[in-house]
């Protein structure tokens, strides 16, 4: 059973969480970063300068895929990015955190899908194209390595769509010489090694 937190939140106006906590009852919102419930007045809520949250700053790395798709045009899928804990307004490629037990490949085949409504169809033949060490301390507490993988158009089938409009504002389809700026994580300045993996 979720803990509730008997908190007093008064004047608070920078958590970095603040966009991503939601109202769930009149009295409690859900802490979505946490397991934790905090306990409030919906008329009086107002963010906390520190999140009171004990572990919501927890140290700790998480493991994140995402996978570089590829059409026939030799363009690949960006989207931009909304209410994120990090990154709301860039750019960045389709993907999202591991769950206990899973392949990285068996992540990308469920987040490409949950996000987009693409089905990859042969993920044995996905490439792997680099991976990323990002820390967003300032911004969520937040620390990810990234692993990517290229995903050539044989291998998957669908049409981009926006099903998760909460989380992303647009898909787009972008040559490696037009991706729109700015852009999320470092997966942009490996686009040398992109361009030899694909021509």
């Amino acid at each position: 059973m979720t803990k509730e937190l008997k908190i007093q939140i008064e004047d608070c106006k920078d958590c970095p969480y603040e966009k991503a906590i939601v109202g769930t009852s009149e009295y409690v919102c859900m802490h979505p970063k946490s397991n934790n419930n905090l306990l409030h007045d919906r008329k009086f809520f107002k963010l906390a300068h520190t999140c009171p949250l004990p572990d919501a700053r927890k140290p700790g790395v998480r493991v994140g895929v995402s996978v570089i798709l590829l059409n026939e045009n030799l363009q690949i899928l960006v989207g931009k990015r909304k209410n994120a804990s990090s990154g709301s307004g860039c750019w960045g490629l389709p993907g999202g955190g591991m769950d206990a037990g899973e392949k990285p490949q068996e992540t990308a085949v469920r987040e490409i899908e949950e996000e987009t409504s693409i089905i990859i169809t042969d993920s044995q033949w996905m490439e792997f194209a680099t991976f990323t060490n990002d820390c967003f301390m300032e911004e969520s507490g937040e620390h990810w390595i990234t692993i990517y993988y290229l995903c050539r158009p044989q291998y998957w089938k669908g049409e981009a769509k926006i099903v998760e409009p909460h989380k992303c504002e647009e898909w787009r389809w972008v040559g490696l010489h037009e991706i729109p700026q700015p852009v999320f994580c470092d997966w942009a300045k490996n686009l040398e090694l992109l361009k030899a993996m694909i021509w």
